[in-house]
């Protein structure tokens, strides 16, 4: 079974490296790649992922673990849902996007988020329940007080995402897509803790 996590964990940081690394090379997108949430999670999970694999049994990775994972899943569901059909195309590709930003995007939005599922089946003691939920707004909280920091400093600019600027679609929109979040978080978080503790039990019945 430590043979399988080790696997998953790997596999996911390689994942993350590699679409980290396309995302700062790519020639399609001017923006800061670190002002993105779904990069920066993609550096913690990677993160999460190397200390998994050097220092499998820290006691304070697997809330770490489920935090990043939480915002894997959720760059995946919004891009899915909200980003890419927004696009000219209506698809995840643009004519215009290079090669190296349409492999950072299958890797961050298709491929990262089975991986971390695939971590979650297979960590012998997951976070479930009202933790689950609770520790699943740790990443995005943090990186929410960091954006509105770096708005602060550098401006509106840096807001990567329309449904966040006030400026472009006013406040109530903003609430709205706010609130959206708050819901699509705690349910990420619960169904990652759920899935967690289905791959402990069969786990532990086979």
């Amino acid at each position: 079974m430590r043979g399988a996590v080790r696997l998953a964990a790997i596999a996911l940081l390689i994942n993350q490296l590699i679409a980290v690394t396309c995302q700062f090379l790519q020639h399609t997108d001017p923006r800061f790649p670190l002002w993105y949430f779904t990069v920066d999670s993609a550096i913690l999970a990677g993160v999460v992922a190397a200390i998994d694999v050097v220092v499998p049994h820290a006691r304070w990775i697997a809330a770490l673990r489920h935090t990043a994972a939480v915002g894997v899943m959720v760059s995946a569901v919004i891009f899915a849902t909200v980003i890419a059909p927004a696009t000219p195309t209506g698809t995840w590709f643009q004519p215009h996007d290079d090669s190296l930003v349409r492999t950072a995007t299958v890797l961050l939005h298709g491929v990262a988020p089975l991986l971390v599922v695939a971590c979650c089946l297979l960590q012998p003691k997951p976070i479930h329940g009202r933790a689950a939920v609770g520790w699943a707004f740790a990443w995005p909280v943090t990186y929410l007080v960091g954006l509105c920091l770096m708005v602060g400093l550098h401006g509106p600019a840096v807001i990567p995402y329309p449904f966040l600027a006030p400026g472009q679609v006013g406040w109530g929109t903003v609430a709205l897509a706010t609130a959206a979040l708050v819901a699509l978080i705690a349910a990420t978080g619960a169904a990652l803790g759920a899935l967690g503790r289905l791959g402990r039990m069969q786990t532990t019945t086979d």
